[in-house]
C-alpha cells in the first residue's frame, strides 16, 4: 500500500478541481448552445408552412381542391431552390 505525502495529496486535489472545471466548462458550453439552437428554431407560426396540403402532382392536387372547395397553387421552379434561384 503506497501512502500518498502532503504535496502528493495537493497535486491530485488540484489536478481532480481542474477537471471538475473543464467539465463545468465543457458543460455550460453545451448549455449554451442548446439555448441558442432552440431560439432559432421556427416558432409554431413560423411553422404554419408545414400545414400547407401538398399534393404529388396536379391530378391529385385537382382532386383535392374538388373534395375541399379550396384552390389550387400551382409552384414551379427552373433552378436550385435551395440557393433562392428559383
Amino acid at each position: 500500500m503506497t501512502i500518498l505525502t502532503h504535496r502528493e495529496m495537493k497535486i491530485v486535489a488540484l489536478a481532480a478541481c481542474c477537471l471538475g472545471a473543464a467539465s463545468n466548462s465543457a458543460n455550460q458550453l453545451i448549455l449554451e448552445v442548446e439555448e441558442k439552437v432552440q431560439q432559432a428554431l421556427p416558432t409554431k407560426a413560423e411553422k404554419r408552412f408545414d400545414e400547407i396540403g401538398w399534393a404529388q402532382d396536379i391530378r391529385g392536387a385537382e382532386r383535392l381542391a374538388r373534395q375541399h372547395h379550396r384552390p389550387i397553387l400551382l409552384f414551379t421552379h427552373d433552378g436550385q431552390i435551395s440557393t433562392g434561384r428559383c
